[in-house]
């Protein structure tokens, strides 16, 4: 059975019932019991796991970090974004916290590079799909069919691209520089390199 790490925002929750999770029974830290009873324990970087667990045939999913920000920005488990511009919460985005949202925060923080999620010593350890094409590429992946439900979107659907000025696409592309340059995302496109495809 593959195993799932589940970046948040990158239709994990679609995903998660196809596939073997990681949760709290693969980190080598303990998690305090309230993490665990919520669920929020889905949400663990490979860096973070048990080394048996480290052997395991991993994968996640990355997406275009810009469209990735307006996601989490509608999410509807952070009453924050709702009294906060879209503007203002790109500004925070390097020292932005989620206050009773641990799977947002350090080390397991969403504003962190998904190359970091993936990695060891910045050395990616696990199979990665593109979030375009994904139930196609996910269906070749498992090697059998998948059907992908919408599960946990953001609140809207509007074209991500509508909520940036300059500032911000250049804010958004100077935080998640690594992540740019190794899966080759631009600002209208997924990744083009460093991924599975069918």
């Amino acid at each position: 059975m593959k195993r799932f790490i589940h970046i948040p925002k990158n239709a994990g929750t679609s995903i998660r019932s196809w596939v073997s999770p990681m949760d709290y029974n693969d980190t080598k830290e303990e998690l305090p019991e309230y993490i665990k009873s919520i669920g929020m324990d889905k949400h663990l970087p490979h860096s973070k796991l048990k080394p048996n667990s480290m052997f395991d045939s991993q994968f996640a999913v990355v997406r275009n970090p810009w469209a990735r920000m307006v996601s989490l920005y509608h999410d509807k488990q952070h009453p924050h974004t709702k009294t906060m511009s879209f503007l203002t919460f790109i500004s925070h985005l390097d020292h932005f916290t989620y206050e009773g949202h641990w799977w947002c925060n350090p080390p397991h923080k969403c504003f962190a590079q998904q190359l970091d999620w993936i990695s060891i010593n910045s050395k990616p350890m696990i199979d990665v799909l593109p979030f375009n094409n994904l139930q196609e590429n996910l269906s070749e992946y498992l090697g059998h069919q998948v059907f992908l439900e919408h599960l946990n979107r953001g609140e809207l659907f509007t074209n991500y691209k509508s909520f940036y000025n300059d500032y911000s696409k250049l804010k958004v592309a100077n935080h998640f520089a690594k992540d740019i340059e190794h899966f080759g995302f631009t600002f209208e496109t997924e990744a083009s390199r460093n991924v599975y495809r069918a």
